[in-house]
């Protein structure tokens, strides 16, 4: 009987760095006069396959397979990111004979193990079309690569066109990257995008549909040095904010608006829960800038709950009520204007700029080299998180003793702490190891139960400030059926308090996972 052949070990990765910007024809002709765009160009016409088995696994697994034709051959390529937000990815690459994938080659990549060596199961998903403009621009010791991309993803019978502009660093440091990146920005405003042509051809092909992007894990280790875990956590938060927003530019979705604040949270949550690290002026810029786009998606949001928690369960209740008609048609046309401003917001050429200055920021930007910060930047994330940690929590169980007679504005605050140490948890949380990983668990289960019985009565106040603004804006029968909805709802307030109390207690229970095992 023959011997079964080894599983060969993945080669190693060659690590690319990209940034990526969606161009519209008005930017794209703007941007033509820059010295980096300027001349004919390289062109070449690109028509790439992308391969998966037909439940999309190597998509779950965060893979994505191609063979792609050129002048010269035929390309295959392996793609991993590395983590949300990066812009850097691993990539496999080899030469091929022809248009399908190369089994041999395959089993040298993450792809053989996560198809359990099953190759055959590959398919062909979608496919992309594209001539690609290719210059280089250079200054000292840095190469960019500067590559203009036109065409589009064609998944069935389902198309969408390409026009996008990548910047590939080839040699030099990322600063030089980044310094083109925001020379450009300057000539002509282009949204910075993580969103790859493979995330939009599965896009198409029905994966991901129009889901919103939630947030995902950072990643941060033990031993890995406090700096680099700002780096992974931040690029995970604006990862999702950007993602959130172009779907939400794409169409009007709630989820989308929800998660693109959720991801506008937990980047300025970031700021604070690493900010012995974070010095100079920048960081407070960009944190303003988050809260201005946060305040201009606020409107949105509000009615969407209102809407959604409130008006339409009594809609469903009461059928055919004449005034609960006409409120849910005032409802509809203020959620539209308030969708207005939120898509301008998101659209707008500040967006663009926010996007790009916080990625160079988080990777180039000079907290990260102040030598009065150099021994926290450099140390465990476990040592540098461990303190952080227990403050927050002693100001969270301190500000909670007291919740039954707090005002709606003191439960909010208090909201915000509980939030606040959720996040810090979730970003440290993998810090620890495995070992404290069901207390972990636990923890972060027990503070996002709190949270959320908090968040049912701040809804509630949010619901008495949009009644008040129906009273403003609206005619006083309309204001009144509001105020007759959110009086039903507020007899609920007194339940969801003792709710509250029960979570805050079962939280004060729980055994912080940040703490040493007992012997």
């Amino acid at each position: 009987m023959a011997r079964p052949e080894p599983v060969p070990v993945p080669q190693d990765p060659s690590p690319e760095t990209e940034l990526k910007f969606i161009l519209t024809a008005e930017a794209l002709k703007a941007l033509a006069a820059h010295p980096a765009l300027r001349g004919p160009g390289q062109a070449e016409r690109l028509r790439s396959v992308y391969f998966d088995t037909p439940d999309h696994l190597l998509r779950d697994r965060g893979l994505s397979l191609r063979v792609r034709e050129m002048s010269k051959g035929f390309i295959q390529t392996v793609k991993r990111r590395a983590g949300a937000g990066r812009v850097d990815r691993d990539e496999w690459e080899v030469e091929t004979a022809g248009p399908t994938p190369n089994a041999a080659e395959l089993k040298r990549t993450p792809v053989a193990e996560a198809l359990d060596g099953a190759l055959e199961r590959l398919k062909p998903l979608f496919a992309t079309d594209v001539t690609r403009t290719t210059r280089y621009w250079t200054e000292a010791d840095a190469v960019v690569e500067v590559s203009l991309d036109q065409g589009e993803i064609i998944a069935g019978e389902q198309s969408e066109p390409i026009l996008e502009l990548e910047l590939e660093l080839k040699q030099g440091e990322p600063e030089s990257l980044f310094a083109l990146a925001q020379d450009l920005a300057r000539t002509a405003a282009a949204p910075l995008s993580y969103e790859s042509k493979g995330d939009r051809g599965y896009r198409l092909a029905g994966h991901d549909g129009v889901a919103a992007q939630k947030a995902g894990q950072a990643g941060v280790r033990p031993g890995l040095a406090a700096a680099e875990a700002f780096r992974m956590v931040a690029r995970n938060a604006l990862s999702q904010t950007s993602a959130n927003a172009e779907i939400l530019v794409r169409r009007r979705n709630p989820e989308a608006l929800h998660q693109l604040r959720v991801g506008l949270r937990r980047l300025r949550a970031a700021y604070s829960a690493f900010k012995p690290l974070l010095v100079g002026e920048e960081a407070e810029r960009l944190k303003a800038e988050t809260k201005w786009l946060a305040s201009e998606l606020n409107e949105a949001r509000d009615l969407d709950v209102f809407l959604e928690q409130t008006f339409r369960p009594a809609e469903r209740a009461e059928g055919e009520d004449a005034t609960l008609q006409a409120l849910g048609k005032w409802l509809t046309q203020a959620q539209g204007k308030a969708y207005e401003r939120a898509l301008a917001a998101v659209d707008s050429e500040r967006f663009a700029r926010l996007l790009l200055d916080t990625a160079a920021w988080i990777e180039v930007g000079s907290w990260s080299r102040d030598p009065a910060t150099q021994g926290q930047r450099e140390a465990p994330i476990e040592d540098f998180a461990r303190p952080r940690l227990e403050r927050r929590n002693r100001r969270l169980r301190k500000a909670g003793r007291d919740l039954r007679h707090l005002d709606a504005a003191s439960r909010h605050e208090l909201r915000i702490e509980a939030k606040k140490l959720r996040y810090a948890a979730e970003f440290f949380g993998e810090a620890y190891g495995e070992r404290p990983a069901k207390r972990r668990r636990a923890f972060i289960g027990a503070l996002k139960r709190f949270q959320d019985a908090l968040g049912e009565l701040n809804d509630i106040a949010v619901a008495r400030r949009s009644t008040a603004a129906l009273v403003r804006n609206s005619g006083a029968r309309l204001a009144f059926a509001a105020g007759l909805l959110v009086g039903q709802r507020s007899r609920d307030e007194a339940d969801l308090l003792h709710r509250a109390e029960a979570c805050y207690a079962a939280l004060r229970r729980t055994r912080p996972f940040w703490e040493p095992a007992a012997p």
